[in-house]
């Protein structure tokens, strides 16, 4: 019956592993809402700036929008950005 408490462990650890992956899905989820967010608070203080406003709008509509929205680009560009939040950060490029 030694052989029957192998396959309980094995059942566990995979179970466990379906769980760390779900978490781990959950998290990008999670990050990349939290993008929006920040890119839709950045989108209204740029939109509000007396300076920088006009003038990001203006290159917005050299682009081609024709009646750009800071805050809903902000949100667009905060949440495809939170998908890679973790490729950007930490360590270093050294070469041996």
């Amino acid at each position: 019956m030694d052989w029957l408490k192998g396959i309980g462990i094995g059942v566990m650890a995979a179970v466990g592993g379906f769980v760390v992956v779900m978490l781990g899905i959950l998290a990008l989820f999670i990050f990349a809402i939290f993008g929006a967010l920040m890119g839709a608070i950045t989108g209204f203080i740029l939109q509000i700036v007396p300076i920088l406003g006009p003038l990001v709008k203006q290159g917005f509509m050299i682009l081609g929008i024709e009646n750009p929205d800071l805050v809903a680009i902000g949100a667009a560009l905060g949440f495809v950005a939170g998908f890679f939040k973790n490729s950007f950060t930490g360590g270093s490029c050294k070469s041996d």
